[in-house]
């Protein structure tokens, strides 16, 4: 009898652990906001992507401006920023795609330098929309990837929110 009482005593208990375990998941952030301000700079970047996709001498120059100003006032987010447009440049070179074809790639990379509070999981999504996105513009694996994983560089730079001891459980 004891021991069906210490067997069900410890069924509810691993049941608790594991249901308070489950909920130190860091909750995913707030996405940046889109604004009209946004909208027009973001038609910037996709010409900027495609600029560097021309060759164009002022193209990494362009989007590194155009992309690294959201990192302002961050710990290593401008340098980090300006190495995924450099990444981004030597990425897309010699691709040819229309305007309207990289405005994923910039509203992605936009994403990346903008959002401020996002949890793990939205950064591991947004390394995976950044490859994709590039490898849908024809750019290789290797090289998506590099970009993809300077992603993850830029959010460690510029994010506000660090995980809290609870959600390392």
């Amino acid at each position: 009898m004891l021991n069906l009482v210490l067997r069900q005593i410890a069924w509810v208990l691993m049941l608790v652990i594991a249901a308070s375990l489950a909920g130190c998941r860091q909750a995913d952030g707030p996405m940046p906001e889109a604004t009209e301000s946004v909208a027009n700079e973001l038609g910037d970047i996709s010409r900027d992507l495609q600029n560097v996709a021309y060759r164009n001498p002022s193209g990494t120059a362009d989007l590194s401006d155009d992309i690294s100003h959201y990192a302002q006032g961050t710990n290593g987010g401008e340098a980090a920023a300006k190495e995924l447009a450099s990444r981004l440049a030597e990425a897309l070179a010699g691709k040819m795609f229309k305007v309207a074809q990289a405005m994923p790639v910039a509203h992605t990379a936009w994403v990346t330098v903008a959002a401020r509070q996002l949890s793990p999981q939205q950064i591991e999504n947004l390394k995976n929309e950044m490859k994709s996105e590039l490898v849908a513009l024809g750019v290789n694996e290797q090289q998506a990837q590099s970009v993809a994983d300077q992603v993850g560089v830029v959010q460690q730079a510029v994010t506000a929110r660090h995980r809290r001891w609870y959600e390392r459980l």
